[in-house]
């Protein structure tokens, strides 16, 4: 695992509780306790955490979390996929390009791969834009186009007519998507307040991809997102499940990139 992916995950831990210990970061992470030990102390010395007796803890100067609770726990869940899928999906993307990037925590993990590329993002989540921004600093790297429209409390994404109106001025080259479940032939998602937007971004671009997790394949998630003949790029971790989905896939348009996160 390299060095930076380790200290964003000990962070993202700290989000959910704000003190961690290293025998507890060993066991989280998969690292030795002295590795555990040289990550606490770059972020102490950075002045991104305080130090404590056996651990860390968030410090005055620590930025907030980013994101409502409900994001943040979802992070967690399948966190070395979701990386290993969206690293592998950040290589689509060239200086030039125009990308449309729906909310989300498997396509949040393409902020960290994207924020110093030459692109443009249009997006409908407040905590992409806001992590892209941050990432990139005072470096040259994305230029961010956030939508207007009512805020989703729970995933911090923006949808209804003012984002609508938003994406229809816009066209991209790929639009990268997240769904709640994906089976034989369509992509599915839950919240049906944002499908309008998801559906425009798929149309205002050339091409889509996919991300999602292998624990979505084979599931149908209440509202329907789209056929699978829209997607052309669908990324998902290397599991047993998604070989299967993927020789099941055989022979149709739909290209799938099974994303190695074993070491991570």
């Amino acid at each position: 695992m390299k060095r930076r992916q380790r200290q964003r995950q000990i962070l993202e831990l700290l989000q959910l509780d704000p003190e961690l210990g290293v025998d507890d970061a060993c066991a989280k992470l998969g690292a030795s306790a002295a590795t555990i030990r040289r990550e606490f102390a770059q972020l102490a010395t950075e002045g991104r955490v305080e130090k404590t007796w056996g651990g860390i803890r968030l410090g005055p100067s620590t930025p907030e979390p980013t994101g409502p609770a409900a994001f943040q726990h979802r992070l967690t869940e399948n966190a070395a996929e979701k990386r290993a899928i969206a690293e592998a999906a950040a290589q689509l993307l060239e200086d030039g390009d125009v990308a449309m990037i729906d909310g989300g925590t498997t396509t949040y993990q393409l902020c960290e791969f994207i924020a110093l590329k030459r692109i443009r993002i249009i997006t409908n989540s407040l905590v992409i834009a806001q992590a892209v921004d941050r990432l990139k600093g005072r470096q040259r790297g994305a230029e961010i186009y956030l939508t207007g429209g009512i805020l989703q409390p729970e995933s911090s994404v923006l949808s209804g007519p003012p984002a609508e109106a938003f994406l229809k001025r816009y066209h991209a080259r790929w639009a990268f998507l997240s769904a709640a479940g994906v089976d034989a032939k369509e992509a599915t998602n839950h919240n049906e307040a944002v499908l309008a937007s998801e559906r425009l971004m798929i149309e205002q671009s050339e091409r889509v991809a996919l991300l999602v997790d292998h624990t979505k394949l084979g599931q149908r998630a209440m509202c329907g997102l789209c056929s699978l003949t829209k997607v052309d790029r669908l990324f998902t971790g290397a599991t047993p499940e998604s070989r299967k989905f993927a020789r099941a896939q055989d022979g149709a348009k739909l290209q799938i990139h099974l994303a190695d996160f074993t070491g991570r």
